[in-house]
């Protein structure tokens, strides 16, 4: 922002809202403003966190031993 446009925002705050009352309302508004950068921080931090962590691969399933070939049975004799 430049500062001509800091000093138009602060002449037209204190025309609307009154010499008595900005203090009041450039408190609240700083509070805010300082409870939305919070919030927004919080958020990327919680974003960042889940976009580097390594992605979680299942186990692989448990190989099953091979077994020979099936057992030959004995000709039968008729």
């Amino acid at each position: 922002m430049d500062l001509f446009e800091i000093v138009l925002i602060l002449a037209i705050a204190l025309i609307v809202v009154g010499p008595e009352r900005l203090p009041e309302v450039m408190r609240t508004v700083g509070k805010v403003l300082r409870e939305l950068r919070l919030a927004s921080n919080t958020v990327l931090r919680e974003l960042t966190d889940v976009l580097d962590e390594p992605p979680k691969v299942p186990p692989p399933a448990p190989i099953a031993p091979k077994s020979g070939p099936p057992p030959v049975k004995p000709p039968e004799n008729t």
